[in-house]
């Protein structure tokens, strides 16, 4: 099995329970070349002499029984018995990519396998989409969530977050080996792997940086991959939610085939997938632009709540027809034909710079509730036996992805301004303006809506043997390289120092036309004058000199280089110790482009900046799995040294013991030190600009929409976490069809690479730490106007909490001969999400403002009969509060926020033959609306709550 990745972990099945269970003897690896010879020497001692792996081991002992350790492969007596007899190995010791059926716990670390047939019947849009479903997963990064996160370049991404550290901390891999990232933070893009020649998919929940390398801090998530299949097969599939919209068409072809009289096979694979996505929130009847301001009502003593959760909440500051925000002429906005009037603001906050209600439906009301995604990716492999021993294989891959969403107006909140002598004002307007003595006045603006275009291109090839020598040992070796080119294309932003010159229009004295007064010193500037009193005289040439399209190229270089070997090293009185061990070099480089207008930043969004840097890393490692009594208990324990190019050496490590001590009792325990590596975003991003939201605590906590500008810090060094997991997993054999698990957690990272965030940034210069304030920029009056933020190794995070797996399976004939039952439940409490600097610790555990729902659980049950299958899923998430810091009623109005559940339905049925089949599925069956989570944009939470509503989606899978 190519790219096995070995490691004593256990596993549960998100499908079908299983009839029998096996006990896998080891996990495998990834190794890689190393090109430091010192470290590459040390490290190997170090290995070697840590798990005393000698030069001449000893004859392994065959297994006591069949539910034991596998026995010794006896020498190749041909090319199939050896295809067959190394694979019966590696399956035996490998977790993330085993074949093996069933769901086995024997092992330290838990895993959540999720088969092939629990994707069939999910039957997702993007295998995201279903994972995302998980109680362990936090879709934070996704088509619904982010789409408002502009200048970041990654907007409508597909990416995996555990355990809710980040998607920084969680390792992606693909048939065991790392995949190319999609962003500056080496985050692999989802969207495209190809999703119709997914076997299964390992979830890893526990540190596995030992075993993986870095970023396995949180967990690993490793898609398994359909390499050997034979035959022909494809699948088609149409949907569209409730409200004719989100429509989607998926479709993909696989092709297998053997050749030269079996020692070849050869793959092709081919997918395509278009989803419309959603539009803007506003168009949702459930919608109300809630959020949460100050009560205007409140006094320190009138027993008021300080803050309230309003509908349509808005920045009073800003309108499509222009409006004056301040001054004299405070709240004088224009109709059509440029007239003045008074402007709506509808009910004002008790800071002034927030209000309910008005003209405007919500400040984030044009917001796609989901991106439009088009995706499309081929797939290769070819193999061929070398002898009877050994085979050779090389994969190539090439996916596209596009993402268009809306994200934000182009809004200006009074930072633009107007002059009395502007030839498009109103002579009232005019008139007012000289009679209060204001020769200007400040300007606010809603000018279109920015819309951001991402492209992804990823390119793979691996090329790689592997087979088996000796008695029992096998070999895996490959290189890979990889490449992601990020396209990044915002549209329809507006050029705040262009928008500047072309309001400030008058009228040339010499010719009478209405220019620039900018043109009048410089004829050839090329500025248009524009008129936006009103919103309805906007010409094309005034938009088309204000309104462009920021733009990035970024490409994403990784290269690896593996070997690796595994088997079994010498026996004790206990049985045969496996072992795998390894070198690994890796790679990676990031180099981009950027549009000439970003540079100066002179885009109100997109700012891009070119990023370029590049790192180098050589590791080795070495795991091994010792049985300490016959079997009952067992010891896993792994080495990773890592020599970093800019950081130096890191090691990490994991100890974990299983005991059995009957057939139907588990006990297991692990504890491993794991790390996450600075990324190339956090070394050498080179000046990421966005738009933030602040009070401003020197103007009585005024509002304010500022410029934070985010940079690389060369002097990080790795974040160090310590894992620790125990756990029970049950097989009654009083109830055959019966199996559970439930494990203890807890992460602590420290040294974590975090930056302050913004308001606390502000609030700490504001309380006279001067070594903060040389990251907050303010203008001549003293106002918060702009933020630099660096990361840096100065956070602890520390997460804890209980997983808990239980299965039952069990026929029914009493419906149909042969008819069974599957249920299954999945679910996780979190019992702390804590985040620490030096200057606050907050723990985040029931917070449903993002992932950090106390209780998540996913209970699904499934009929089968014979050639049909349906059955129902409920997704439930537990009640929380808005924040732990508030109290109900004194900080806020409401701070709770009820549980809910979804419903789904999914069903499936072969025709006669086997070589068709029909299948459907309906997400959120009873349509529930999301619930208000005031704290959030629109006052919804896509990450934990469904906001597409029904949605079914019908197809077909056929194959000869």
């Amino acid at each position: 099995m190519e790219g096995a990745v070995c490691c004593e972990q256990s596993r549960r099945r998100l499908a079908a329970p299983p009839h029998t269970s096996t006990h896998p003897s080891g996990g495998s690896y990834h190794v890689i070349g190393n090109k430091s010879p010192h470290l590459l020497a040390r490290s190997i001692l170090l290995c070697l002499g840590g798990f005393a792996i000698g030069a001449h081991a000893a004859p392994p002992q065959p297994a006591s029984g069949p539910d034991e350790r596998p026995q010794k492969s006896p020498p190749a007596a041909s090319g199939q018995q050896a295809r067959e007899q190394a694979s019966v190995t590696l399956d035996a010791i490998s977790v993330t990519g085993s074949r093996v059926v069933g769901g086995d716990y024997e092992s330290p670390t838990p895993v959540t396998m999720i088969e092939f047939e629990q994707i069939e019947l999910a039957a997702p849009n993007n295998i995201a989409d279903y994972l995302n479903t998980l109680p362990s997963m936090v879709g934070d990064s996704t088509t619904m969530e982010g789409n408002n996160s502009i200048s970041a370049g990654a907007t409508g991404m597909n990416r995996l977050n555990l355990r809710g550290l980040g998607a920084d901390r969680t390792l992606v891999l693909v048939d065991g080996r790392r995949f190319v990232g999609s962003t500056l933070e080496g985050n692999v893009d989802i969207n495209g792997l190809p999703n119709g020649l997914i076997r299964s998919i390992d979830v890893v929940t526990g540190g596995a940086s030992s075993v993986y390398g870095s970023d396995a801090v949180a967990g690993v998530v490793n898609f398994v991959l359909d390499t050997r299949y034979t035959g022909l097969k494809g699948f088609a599939q149409v949907g569209q939610s409730r409200y004719h919209d989100d429509r989607q068409q998926n479709g993909g072809l696989t092709f297998g085939t053997p050749f030269a009289d079996g020692r070849g096979h050869f793959l092709l694979n081919a997918e395509y997938a278009h989803n419309s996505g959603v539009g803007a929130a506003r168009d949702r009847p459930w919608y109300g632009g809630h959020g949460i301001m100050t009560n205007p009502a409140w006094t320190p003593t009138n027993g008021e709540p300080y803050r309230i959760t309003v509908p349509f909440l808005n920045r009073p500051n800003e309108a499509s027809a222009g409006l004056i925000p301040s001054g004299p002429l405070k709240w004088t906005t224009f109709d059509a034909d440029g007239s003045p009037r008074q402007f709506d603001y509808g009910v004002l906050d008790l800071t002034g710079s927030a209000s309910s209600g008005g003209e405007v439906d919500g400040h984030f009301a044009t917001m796609s509730l989901k991106g439009a995604v088009e995706r499309h990716s081929l797939f290769a492999r070819g193999s061929f036996e070398i002898n009877d021993a050994f085979e050779a294989f090389a994969e190539a891959s090439h996916s596209r992805s596009v993402v268009n969403t809306n994200s934000s107006y182009n809004y200006y909140n009074g930072s633009l301004s107007i002059k009395s002598d502007n030839a498009y004002l109103d002579p009232r307007t005019r008139e007012a303006m000289v009679a209060a003595g204001a020769s200007s006045a400040p300007y606010g603006l809603l000018l279109g809506v920015a819309s951001p275009r991402v492209e992804v291109n990823t390119y793979r090839a691996v090329f790689g043997v592997n087979g088996s020598f000796g008695d029992n040992w096998t070999l895996d070796a490959y290189y890979q390289y990889g490449e992601s080119r990020l396209n990044t294309v915002v549209n329809n932003v507006t050029n705040t120092t262009r928008l500047g010159l072309a309001l400030d229009a008058v009228v040339d004295p010499a010719s009478n036309r209405i220019v620039c007064r900018s043109t009048l010193a410089d004829p050839g500037n090329g500025c248009v004058p524009i008129n936006t009193f009103g919103g309805a005289s906007l010409s094309e040439p005034a938009l088309d000199y204000v309104i462009g399209e920021p733009s990035f190229r970024q490409t994403m270089k990784q290269q690896v280089a593996s070997a690796s070997i595994q088997g079994e090293a010498f026996s004790t009185w206990a049985g045969p110790v496996m072992t795998a061990f390894g070198i690994e070099h890796r790679r990676e480089a990031v180099g981009g482009a950027v549009d000439d207008q970003g540079q100066p930043r002179q885009w109100l969004f997109g700012n891009f900046m070119a990023t370029h840097g590049e790192n180098r890393i050589n590791e080795v490692f070495s795991e091994m799995l010792m049985p300490l009594t016959e079997r009952s208990l067992a010891f896993n324990g792994a080495v990773r040294v890592a020599d970093y190019s800019y950081s130096g050496i890191a090691v990490t490590w994991k100890g974990g013991l299983t005991w059995q001590p009957n057939d139907s009792v588990l006990l297991r325990t692990v504890r491993s030190r794991d790390i996450r590596a600075p990324n190339l975003g956090n070394l050498y991003q080179a000046g990421l600009t966005q738009r933030q939201n602040v009070r401003d605590p020197w103007f009585n906590d005024t509002q304010r929409n500022i410029e934070r500008i985010s940079q690389g810090n060369l002097a990080l060094k790795p974040e160090v976490a310590d894992t620790s997991s125990i756990g029970l997993a049950l097989t009654p054999a009083r109830w055959p069809g019966v199996r559970g698990a439930i494990d203890y957690y807890q992460i602590e990272i420290k040294d974590a690479i975090a930056t302050l965030n913004d308001q606390q940034t502000v609030d700490r210069c504001h309380q006279g730490d001067t070594a903060v304030c040389s990251f907050v920029v303010r203008d001549g009056t003293g106002a918060v106007s702009g933020l630099i933020r660096t990361p840096i190794n100065i956070a602890k995070r520390t997460v804890r909490g209980v997983d808990m797996d239980v299965s039952y399976l069990q026929a029914v004939p009493f419906i149909a001969p042969g008819a069974e039952l599957d249920l299954r439940l999945v679910a996780s409490r979190l019992l702390e999400s804590r985040n620490e600097d030096p200057f606050s610790s907050i723990d985040y555990a029931d917070e449903n403002i993002a992932g950090s729902a106390k209780q998540r659980a996913l209970l699904t049950a499934t009929f089968r009969n014979g050639p049909l299958r349906f059955g129902a899923s409920a997704r439930f998430i537990g009640k929380g509060v808005l924040s732990n810091e508030w109290v109900d009623g004194v900080d806020i109005d409401d701070n709770t926020v009820p549980s809910t559940w979804y419903l789904g339905l999914f069903g499936s049925y072969h025709f006669p033959g086997d070589r068709l089949e029909a299948f459907f599925r309906v997400d959120n069956a009873l349509d529930r609306a999301p619930l208000v989570i005031g704290t959030n944009r629109n006052g919804i939470n896509p990450v934990l709550y469904d906001v597409i509503g029904r949605y079914a989606s019908v197809g077909v899978r056929f194959q000869f």
